[in-house]
């Protein structure tokens, strides 16, 4: 029963999460992020101010919630690469599966990265939290090469190029409205960038 109860809690925890994700991302359409109250999000779901809080700091924390855990996913991903694998092929191959989240979750990573453009603080925690994505992929990548990321600069060179990549590729998805093939700008992208490191070897 107490297990039952967990899981009933934590459902209701992700529906109201997700309520207001998506009360808020429609209020920051119609009427612009800088126009949108807390109080105007949570009257759309019925809830309090103080339930918001519960779920996120800031209305900036709404935007960028979905990107929340894509550092840790891509370093999973990166991890589960093969060992023998060369290190810019292993961190290609980890993006082109984190393409497959962002078409999945196509309007909220399109809207999100139109708010980045229009409001500063968004795209200052978005810089941020590309920051430590780059920071997880050179630690994991130096884990790969068997080297001090301190002394030898390929694995923050690889994995700032790739991020580069893929985010060069993913800002013009979003400003085609999602439209068009992502696996195909992310594989271009990459592949541009790739000649001469997708040859360094661990």
């Amino acid at each position: 029963m107490a297990t039952t109860d967990i899981g009933l809690r934590e459902r209701k925890k992700q529906k109201t999460r997700a309520q207001l994700t998506d009360a808020a991302f429609r209020l920051f359409g119609e009427r612009g992020f800088d126009n949108t109250t807390i109080e105007a999000i949570v009257e759309e779901v019925e809830v309090s101010p103080r339930t918001f809080f519960r779920y996120f700091d800031s209305k900036e924390d709404v935007v960028i919630g979905f990107f929340d855990d894509i550092g840790l996913e891509l370093r999973e991903l990166l991890e589960a690469r093969p060992a023998t694998e060369p290190p810019f092929t292993a961190v290609s191959e980890a993006l082109r599966s984190l393409a497959d989240m962002y078409i999945s979750d196509e309007g909220r990573v399109v809207a999100a990265k139109r708010l980045s453009h229009e409001t500063p603080s968004i795209r200052a925690r978005l810089l941020d939290k590309h920051a430590r994505w780059e920071n997880g992929l050179t630690t994991g990548l130096a884990q790969r090469l068997d080297v001090d990321p301190d002394l030898d600069p390929r694995p923050r060179l690889i994995a700032a190029v790739s991020l580069a990549a893929f985010s060069t590729a993913v800002g013009e998805w979003c400003s085609r409205g999602g439209k068009g093939d992502l696996h195909v700008l992310v594989d271009d992208a990459l592949q541009t960038v790739g000649a001469g490191l997708a040859s360094t070897r661990a």
